[in-house]
């Protein structure tokens, strides 16, 4: 039974490695790019949609909304959602000035 226990604990683990090393990195163009069409949802509700994400910077994200660049401080954003990326429908939600990236559960 300790055993069971073990090998349960050190499957888990793994799964939370390999899925972490799945999900993008918002420090690469192609990663990026490949995040497909998203909207922002900003904190005051308001929502930006058919943006594509073009710069994650320290304090703020810069993205492209009908051929123009635009930034936009992490601290008016709630979340940045993509239904259809590479890697699955993901979100992308700011604290701190710092992206966290996590699956979508309901689109």
């Amino acid at each position: 039974m300790k055993t069971l226990i073990v090998l349960s604990l050190v499957l888990i683990v793994t799964h939370s490695v390999a899925t972490r090393a799945q999900l993008p990195d918002l420090s690469k163009k192609e990663d990026l790019k490949a995040l497909g069409i998203g909207r922002i949802i900003e904190k005051d509700r308001s929502i930006l949609k058919n943006i594509t994400l073009h710069e994650v910077k320290e304090y703020w994200v810069v993205y492209i909304k009908n051929g123009s660049i635009h930034d936009l401080l992490m601290e008016k954003i709630e979340r940045v959602e993509f239904s259809e990326s590479k890697w699955g429908p993901i979100k992308l939600e700011f604290t701190d000035g710092k992206p966290r990236i996590s699956a979508m559960l309901n689109q």
